[in-house]
């Protein structure tokens, strides 16, 4: 979820950006202790920064007619720890700004904030209370997954909330903004923070099974805690995400300035986008509506190269095979085959020589 350009300004993007840097500055400490502890997994760095660029950038269709993405930032927090995340989130951040008209600079801090503190800190937290109950590694990743990727979305919409509700022309107090948000978001955001529990839960898994020793190097797993497994049923999760759809108030009981409910809500995520055949982003259809009607109008990017054409294709396929190529070189840290763990282990030592004494 990006803020876009423009929506902060003043006073509110400086402290979000001392906070941005305060908290990638703290990673990056964490970061250079990783890298002097596990000297030979310093490639994992580049592969959980290319994780969270790519997956916060590919938007996915919704049949609300809109898009999204997911996040990534759960999973790696969970694999490389919160602060580390939270860094590697701030990096992509300033690519995605800088080449892919995505978020901003002025909002770098806030989108920070979202994407990383939130999305790192409560994903790894769910992950790391779930493994404490006696859950196995899949189902503390569903929590770790669904939970960090829902945080990312209940933090942007309180951010936008409490700076909208200052805005030059706000329609709503800051509580009827935060609902409105969240009733816009849920159709599209929902069902993604679903397909990222999917993955990270799995993700987590078949590292467990095919390199253990990675994640018990990382303190992921301990020992034979890694094998346990209860084989919860997956399907108990979904009644919670029904009873937690259900509660979310729908976008009319968001109250104006007088208390009352607004005839019609600005925001319709049903409708489809203006005859052009394209899928308006939540960022887009949202956020900057909102913003718009509230007299925080989003400005263009600083480098907009989304409105160049062929030239943003060429940076999103050049980014797509950068990242790929990262992923392919050193997926067998995490997820390699038996023959590449076996191809790591040292002989023993009767093997050494042309035989026993």
């Amino acid at each position: 979820m990006h803020i876009t350009e423009g929506i902060i300004t003043g006073g509110a993007a400086v402290v979000y950006t001392m906070a941005g840097v305060a908290l990638v500055g703290i990673g990056a400490s964490r970061m250079k202790k990783f890298v002097q502890d596990f000297p030979e997994k310093k490639p994992l760095l580049g592969m959980g920064a290319a994780m969270i660029f790519f997956i916060s950038l590919i938007p996915i269709p919704a049949f609300t007619g809109t898009c999204s993405h997911p996040c990534g930032t759960p999973l790696v927090a969970i694999l490389l720890g919160p602060w580390i995340g939270i860094a590697l989130t701030g990096v992509s951040l300033l690519l995605q700004a800088a080449f892919f008209a995505h978020g901003g600079f002025g909002t770098w801090g806030a989108n920070v904030v979202a994407l990383g503190f939130f999305g790192c800190v409560f994903g790894w937290g769910s992950f790391k209370l779930a493994r404490k109950l006696g859950l196995p590694v899949w189902a503390a990743g569903f929590a770790g997954g669904l939970i960090g990727d829902i945080m990312v979305y209940v933090s942007s919409g309180l951010i936008l909330g409490t700076v909208l509700s200052t805005a030059p022309n706000p329609q709503f107090t800051m509580t009827g903004y935060v609902l409105a948000i969240y009733a816009a978001y849920l159709p599209t955001q929902l069902p993604i923070a679903v397909g990222e529990m999917l993955i990270t839960g799995m993700a987590l898994q078949y590292a467990c099974n095919q390199r253990p020793d990675v994640l018990e190097e990382l303190g992921i797993i301990r020992g034979a805690k890694a094998a346990r497994s209860r084989n919860l049923p997956v399907f108990i999760f979904f009644p919670v995400l029904a009873a937690w759809s259900f509660m979310a108030p729908p976008a009319g009981l968001a109250q104006d300035r007088k208390g009352q409910v607004p005839p019609a809500h600005p925001i319709s995520t049903n409708e489809a986008p203006e005859g052009n055949g394209k899928f308006a982003g939540m960022d887009e259809a949202v956020n900057e509506k909102f913003a718009e009607a509230a007299g925080r109008p989003a400005r263009d990017p600083y480098i907009n190269t989304e409105e160049m054409g062929d030239l943003w294709n060429f940076l999103l396929l050049s980014a797509g095979a950068i990242c790929g190529f990262i992923f392919g070189r050193w997926w067998h840290l995490l997820w390699g085959g038996r023959r590449e763990r076996d191809r790591n282990k040292k002989p023993p030592l009767e093997s050494i020589g042309h035989g026993s004494p």
